[in-house]
């Protein structure tokens, strides 16, 4: 981390033009770079979120901007993982071998400077750069994420939340397949003002193992992520699964807690619910520890449940139309 600060300060791009705007999470995203193949990584990585620009209103009129810079540094794999720091609550920095990244809320900005080994290896580039600076950045800016799956049917969401190897996953799969949309399969990103549910267009990605619940993913390769697990990922972007719009505003909770092998769902308060998912919080999620409790009680008050997991996520579906009914009769509320 040595010198992060300086090494990462903003400069004049080397080679005009190389740049793209996208509203992510509803606000104007401007990506720069000196290399046009960072620009066509963004598009395919963002780019799902142009069908929000034909609904202005969706979209602040105040943007950011994420700058990456390439150098030439060799052939050869970057080393990794990513180290990240947070010297203040505004500013994050990024680490990963010779690759540099800095993220100022303040100054709504990012930048990154990242070798060209980094960037031919798009999946880490992505994972460990890109996205999670552009996510930093965006998240400092009332848009605090939430470790939960959530799945959508008409403009109502409901947010499946749970720690890592519950069943989120599989069950937004089996949510999917029974005609459900997925608004994000890992990680919601809550707006307290107004109260809005953002999500991120991308996969779905399963264990090995949950392949026995679904007979059409028999025979799938998982694929090597750059988290280091092996996944079978079902992409979301090209398929009906994905909503018109990666944003809900009716929204309601449901706590994800394994069972005795049949589906139990019950009434929580909304108190529970924060307790919940405010207590040993996950790495990633942690740095919001202190105030995305008030989001997740914003999120409760359509509705707040916790739902004990069958041995088949099939057979929870029912109870996630069961939910999504209550939470649409409270919206029509006057």
């Amino acid at each position: 981390m040595h010198d992060l600060q300086t090494r990462t300060a903003l400069a004049p791009l080397r080679r005009p033009g190389c740049a793209l705007t996208l509203p992510v999470l509803g606000i104007p995203t401007r990506f720069e770079s000196n290399s046009a193949e960072v620009i066509e990584i963004a598009e395919e990585a963002f780019g799902a979120w142009r069908t929000l620009e034909a609904e202005p209103e969706w979209i602040e009129p105040r943007g950011v901007r994420v700058r990456v810079t390439v150098r030439r540094r060799g052939a050869g794999p970057e080393a990794g993982p990513p180290r990240y720091r947070t010297p203040r609550p505004d500013l994050l920095l990024a680490a990963t071998g010779e690759s540099r990244g800095r993220v100022d809320a303040r100054a709504r900005a990012a930048s990154m400077l990242v070798t060209d080994a980094l960037v031919a290896d798009p999946d880490r580039f992505v994972a460990w750069m890109l996205e999670a600076l552009t996510l930093a950045l965006l998240s400092r800016l009332d848009r605090q994420p939430l470790h939960a799956a959530a799945v959508v049917r008409g403009g109502t969401t409901l947010l499946l939340a749970g720690p890592s190897g519950v069943g989120k996953s599989s069950l937004t799969y089996a949510a999917m397949r029974s005609g459900l949309r997925v608004l994000t399969e890992d990680t919601a990103f809550l707006q307290l003002a107004p109260f809005r549910v953002w999500g991120m267009p991308g996969s779905v990605h399963l264990s090995a193992a949950s392949a026995r619940f679904f007979p059409e993913l028999h025979g799938v390769a998982p694929v090597l992520r750059a988290n280091g697990k092996r996944k079978v990922a079902v992409e979301l972007r090209e398929t009906w699964a994905r909503p018109a719009r990666q944003v809900a505003t009716r929204a309601g909770i449901c706590l994800l807690q394994r069972g005795d092998g049949r589906p139990g769902l019950r009434r929580v308060a909304g108190a529970e619910v924060v307790r919940a998912l405010t207590t040993c919080i996950e790495p990633g999620f942690d740095f919001f520890a202190d105030s995305i409790g008030e989001r997740v009680h914003r999120a409760a008050a359509g509705g707040a449940w916790a739902l004990a997991l069958p041995d088949h996520p099939a057979d929870a579906v029912p109870l996630l139309h069961e939910m999504l009914d209550a939470v649409e009769d409270v919206g029509l509320l006057p």
